[in-house]
This record gives structure tokens, sequence and C-alpha cells, in this order.
């Protein structure tokens, strides 16, 4: 089970509800929590404080770089206190740590301390970028390793699970997390199995299967077969089962074993509001 949970915040909307989650989390699943803010080094860098100087009137670039990264490492530092006081409010200690780099780098490099990742769906930019996913939050959710729990503009205790099983591998692990969360949150858990253009008697195996491992845990899952595609169905049945958390593996085995993030997990990413768990 889960024992350690990292929060990647920036002090934006979404860094708030991912704490409010790493805050849920930590207290239902007795977990050790941290907080991890990255300055972003490409602020730093020669462009962007050049047109910055030529705005405030500076002469050379390097005079005002050292007071610019301090205000930067101010805002960092005030974030985490953020952080800290709101986690110390909910009887909870937090380790915090701010960084300086790329953050997807960073945030990749910090994870692998943890058992489990939660970042925003966006930054700090979020009002500018529409219905489009962060750039930090894509590669990230590419690249990590570990459970990554990406989540939306707003906050509500989970209490029921879905979890999307079709049998392969990654699918596997998810459900076997989806269901360790249940036990542990004492939720509802619904197992979904999508069938799309396979043969039924082969998604009702899938599904009994599923149904299976929960049981093992004394976990009292509703599986579901629906036909259709992933990247609708597991949307639509999170809708009607009143889903607050959405837990898949970030490669299925559909009919061309599609890049992560290249189809059906992007499509769910951006179209929920809820959280959604990747699970390697």
């Amino acid at each position: 089970m889960i024992r350690t949970i990292l929060v990647a915040t920036d002090g934006s909307e979404y860094g708030a509800v991912a704490t409010r989650f790493g805050i849920h989390l930590a207290q239902k699943l007795k977990a050790r929590l941290s907080g991890l803010y990255v300055l972003d080094s490409r602020l730093l860098e020669g462009p962007l404080v050049a047109d910055i100087s030529g705005w405030i009137g500076a002469q050379p670039v390097g005079t005002h770089l050292s007071q610019f990264k301090e205000l930067l490492q101010n805002r960092g530092e005030t974030v985490l206190r953020a952080f800290q006081e709101e986690c110390r409010s909910a009887g909870i200690v937090p380790e915090t740590s701010l960084q300086v780099g790329h953050p997807s780098r960073v945030i990749l490099k910090q994870e692998l301390k943890a058992e489990l990742l939660i970042i925003g769906q966006k930054g700090e930019h979020a009002g500018v970028m529409g219905d489009m996913m962060g750039s930090n939050a894509d590669r990230i959710s590419r690249n990590s390793i570990k459970p990554c729990m990406i989540v939306g503009p707003s906050y509500q205790p989970i209490t029921n699970i879905l979890a999307a099983y079709d049998g392969s591998p990654h699918s596997s692990q998810a459900l076997q997390i989806a269901v360790e969360l249940a036990e542990s949150l004492s939720t509802r858990l619904h197992i979904l199995t999508v069938c799309e253009h396979a043969d039924g008697n082969t998604a009702e195996q899938i599904s009994q299967d599923g149904a299976r491992i929960a049981a093992a845990h004394d976990v009292e899952a509703i599986a579901a077969i629906v036909e259709g595609h992933p990247k609708s169905a597991i949307l639509e049945h999170g809708r009607e089962i009143a889903a607050d958390l959405t837990v898949v593996g970030a490669h299925g085995h559909g009919r061309i074993r599609e890049m992560f993030l290249g189809s059906t997990t992007t499509h769910l990413i951006t179209h929920t509001d809820i959280p959604v768990m990747l699970v390697r």
C-alpha cells in the first residue's frame, strides 16, 4: 500500500487542489506527505532576463539576475509555507523541498522517493491554456514510472472509484492499486471492461477475473461491461456512477498498442474534471 506521497505544487489553483488530495490520501492511508516546488531555471536564462532588464531600464543582464532569482525563490518559499500550514492544520507534518531546474525533469527525479505522485493538470498559466493539458503535466505523465494522479480544478473526497480493466498487465497493476485504495479508503469500487470489436465471452471472462481479484481482498466491486470506444465509454460510465477517481493503466492492449497519452489516456485527462490515476 502507498505510504509515501509527493505533491508537486506551484501555487496555482491546480496546485492547491493537488495539495488537498495529497492531504486527504495521506490521512486515509497514514502516509508520509512531501511537497515540492520547482523554480523553473528557464526563467533565469538570458533571453527572458534580458527582456525583463529592458522593461525596467536595467543595463547589464547579470546585474539583476540574482535579484530576479531571489524573487522567484521567495515565491517558492511562500508557496511551500502555505503547503506546510495547510498540512499542519490537518494534523500532518510534511516534508518540503525547493529545487531549481526544468520542472518536469526535477519532478520525475524526485518521484523516485515516493510511491504516489500528485500533480495538477495545469499550472499557474492555466487561464490562457483553455482545454489543453499543461506541458509539464504532459511530460510527467508520459515518463512517470510511479502511480501518477493528475487532478483537475476542483476537490472532493474520494468515495467512489472507477477502475478500467482490460486484462492487460498495466490494467492489472491499475486494478491492484484501485482495490487497495478502495479497501483503505472504505470506498465503493466499480470495475469497467470495455468491449470494443471483441468477443463478448472474452470480455465477460475479463470482467469476472477483475471481480475475483477484488473479492480476494474482501473488496466488494461492481463489475460492468460496456460496448464502445474506451475514450468515450470510460468517461460516460464514470459520469453515470458519479465516480470521483478513475484509475487506469498507462498502456492498454488495444488495436495498435498506441503510445501512452496518444489517445485514450489523453482524452480521459483532458475531458474529465475528476482525478485520473495512471499506473504502470
